[in-house]
């Protein structure tokens, strides 16, 4: 019997029933895990805090006095001390951890041992050294796992110590989390590259205070509800993008000061918006010295197998990995009071392989490897439940979303019902299909397909182009559409056929894959406006934000257009709930119409032929004429103005339950309505 309504998660999803039992016992593992956490640790919030007790903290003393307890978990050490810049970084006997049980160490020190902003490391005597870098004679050199503020050594670029942060007052919030859009509107940002390209040179960056002040109040008033933040954990490498992280704990110190970062969080809720973290859990910073890796000498909380980008994965089958990346969650939640996670390369923590080498061209490759073995990385699902269990279960209102190409199905769903619990994935189908529909335009049906291609059950946020598309050797779209001819006609009053049909259709693509996202959308730093730069030089790793300011320029005309965008959404937030209706299709014209609760969405991306007019099937009732692609003010030519008002009535059909409506559609324009009284 047909089922009456579509699945509502994988395991009443009938296509899946060959992989029903992996489905199963996800949830069962999850649930077994949950019982034993509780029943050992009281909760899962209390099972996530090694942040709490590793490293320094404050207590009292056996003597009563108040002094400080340092501990770390290194159980291939044999000996660990605590270095210090006053003591030049040389091993004192005073400063020597006692090994404790399991891997264990601990130090008392006096008040007066440890202060605010002193350089310190630690000396790890190991068992046996797996670090290419010793000769296994001498001790190694750490920047202690927890640190919360790691530095660049301004002589020696290379090398990195951690600066103890432990101000005597804390900083205070003053503004609450606001609350979640119901339709989310994501601006992809890096604090560092935000630098007006006026202030840039070529040894500056950004810092939190200038994002604060200047680019803040820019995502605002561009109508964004989240800002979600990249390269924020410390890493050594800048070109890494943040995504090779060394200190879990510390934001990174080339933007500034720990306070600065909280400042930044309090100014985005202060401003009405969600601040997202991208958080690279799948693996880590390859540099010894600096990060995680072969931390007490040994492959510490890494598998030992080097990944797709040459950096040591986590070993998600230990407690303590699992332990320390859950207290790594809750620690940004609490501390810096962040709203959600991007969680990058989750596909990197599915499967055993990685995920490489494969295009996942059927369902079945989630669960099956090429040699037909099983290919998930049971405990690293097990990981990413727990993660999103504990960020719900500390914030309800948090957002998780899931940086996944494979589309392993449920992503989205609880444990419970087969899924790992994320609020959303990332539409990640998207730029691929316009990538190669640049280099060779492709079918209406294939488009339609691709925007709205995803499982009934599984939320997903949509995207032209985000980071990765920017870096790495790869263009922006805008450049890939209109290259070197974005540096001679983009002033007002000039134009080329190519500026004029790129800039048409740089309008229309990034309407149709706003007006069909899921649960959300998101726009990376500057593309909202065109911006016409790559990010990998150093050159060209800033935003020219005057661009988008300049009025005598066809950027602002692209700003405003993006910020039409987002006005529509606001206005329309309960249209966006629903999913995209589709209408009408026509091949060779390469027309498309599709309603979405009260707007009706009409596009025309033929080149040269207008419809005058386009007849096509809608729900009945008067359609009011909001949005244009080819008004002026957005760089068009002025051949369809939508904000006239204009009003359409359909004509009756033979079924009742539809309309015939008309409308003129010149070339390369999008046309939105709005259903009056829906």
């Amino acid at each position: 019997m047909p089922q009456a309504y579509p699945p509502r998660n994988p395991l009443e999803d009938p296509s899946l029933d060959p992989y029903r039992r992996f489905l199963l016992e996800r949830g069962r593992r999850f649930a077994d895990e949950i019982m034993r956490i509780r029943e050992k640790y009281g909760s899962l919030s209390s099972y996530a805090d090694l942040h709490l007790n590793l490293g320094p903290h404050r207590i009292t003393l056996p003597d009563g006095k108040s002094g400080w307890r340092w501990r770390e978990y290194m159980p291939n050490a044999r000996s660990l001390w605590l270095t210090m810049e006053r003591l030049r970084f040389q091993r004192h006997a005073r400063f020597q951890f006692t090994r404790l049980e399991d891997g264990f160490f601990e130090l008392l020190l006096n008040e007066n041992d440890l202060a605010h902003d002193m350089y310190v490391e630690l000396r790890v005597d190991p068992f046996i050294s797996e670090d290419p870098s010793s000769d296994n004679s001498a001790c190694l050199k750490r920047v202690p796992a927890f640190s919360r503020r790691v530095e660049q050594n301004a002589k020696l670029p290379g090398q990195w110590c951690a600066r103890l942060w432990l101000p005597r007052e804390q900083y205070r919030f003053q503004n609450a989390r606001p609350p979640k859009a119901a339709f989310q509107r994501i601006y992809e940002a890096h604090v560092g590259m935000a630098q007006d390209a006026a202030l840039h040179t070529k040894d500056t960056i950004g810092s939190y205070r200038y994002f604060s002040n200047h680019v803040l109040p820019r995502i605002r008033a561009a109508g964004y509800t989240d800002v979600q933040l990249m390269g924020i954990p410390e890493h050594p490498l800048y070109r890494s993008f943040g995504y090779q992280v060394s200190s879990y704990f510390a934001p990174c110190s080339r933007f500034g000061t720990p306070d600065d970062l909280k400042a930044l969080v309090d100014a985005a809720h202060g401003l009405g918006l969600r601040v997202l973290l991208d958080i690279p859990h799948a693996h880590c910073c390859a540099n010894t010295e600096q990060g995680l890796a072969r931390y007490d000498g040994s492959n510490y909380l890494c598998d030992g197998a080097q990944n797709q980008w040459g950096t040591p994965s986590f070993d998600f089958s230990q407690e303590m990995t699992r332990r320390l990346l859950l207290s790594n969650l809750r620690y940004w939640l609490e501390e810096y009071r962040v709203d959600g996670f991007r969680f990058d390369a989750v596909g990197n923590i599915l499967y055993l392989d990685h995920g490489t080498d494969d295009d996942f061209s059927h369902v079945g490759r989630c669960f099956y490897g090429k040699d037909g073995g099983p290919r998930q990385n049971l405990q690293g699902e097990l990981y990413l439940s727990l993660a999103n269990a504990l960020v719900h279960e500390l914030l309800p209102s948090a957002c998780t979303i899931a940086e996944e190409f494979s589309g392993m199905p449920g992503i989205t769903c609880p444990p419970a019902e087969g899924g790992l619990g994320f609020d959303a994935r990332f539409a990640m189908g998207i730029p691929d299909y316009w990538t190669k529909y640049l280099k060779k335009p492709l079918d209406m049906g294939s488009m339609w397909y691709e925007m709205t291609n995803h499982r009934p059950y599984d939320r997903t946020v949509s995207y032209v182009e985000c980071h990765d598309q920017c870096i790495n050797g790869d263009d922006a779209m805008i450049w890939r559409i209109l290259g070197d001819d974005m540096y001679r006609w983009m002033a007002k009053g000039t134009d080329t056929w190519k500026v004029s049909r790129g800039l048409a259709f740089y309008r229309l693509m990034r309407l149709i894959t706003f007006a069909t996202a899921d649960v959300g959308y998101l726009n990376f730093m500057g593309n909202e406006f065109g911006h016409p730069e790559w990010l990998d030089d150093a050159e060209h790793a800033h935003r020219q934000w005057r661009l988008a300011d300049d009025e005598n320029l066809k950027y602002a005309a692209l700003a405003r257009w993006d910020k039409a965008q987002m006005k529509l959404a606001a206005r329309c937030e309960r249209e966006f709930t629903q999913a995209p209706l589709f209408r009408f299709i026509h091949e060779e014209d390469r027309l498309l119409v599709f309603e979405r609760g009260a707007m009706l969405f009409a596009f025309n991306f033929h080149e040269t032929l207008a419809q005058s007019p386009l007849h096509a099937p809608v729900s009945p009732g008067k359609y009011i004429e909001t949005l244009s692609s080819d008004e002026t003010c957005y760089a068009g030519h002025g051949n369809l103005k939508a904000a006239q008002g204009v009003e359409h009535f359909t004509k009756p059909t033979r079924d009742s339950g539809v309309g015939t409506i008309s409308l003129y559609l010149p070339p390369m324009t999008a046309l939105v309505l709005l259903r009056d009284g829906a």
